[in-house]
């Protein structure tokens, strides 16, 4: 099970702070489709292009440019470009 933790608009959008997903070495772009995937067509205000993902231990990239594959157990935090603070 990979958590996955959300911030900002994404948060708002999915409607709760923390999402929980089957699967082992999905690549962080993957996990953000999944998530627009559970929001209602056309109020998605994310994608993989404008979003932030930290892997547990402080690993950043940017969900569309990384191919790395993120584990069962670990934990991802997507931040919207246009976050605040």
């Amino acid at each position: 099970m990979i958590t996955v933790r959300c911030l900002g608009h994404i948060c708002t959008s999915l409607g709760r702070e923390e999402v929980s997903l089957e699967g082992d070495g999905l690549e962080a772009g993957e996990i953000v489709d999944r998530l627009r995937s559970m929001v209602a067509a056309g109020s998605a205000g994310f994608d993989r292009y404008n979003t932030l993902a930290l892997v547990d231990k402080g690993e950043a990239c940017v969900a569309a440019a990384s191919s790395r594959k993120i584990r069962d157990g670990e934990t991802v935090v997507l931040i919207p470009f246009s976050h605040g603070g």
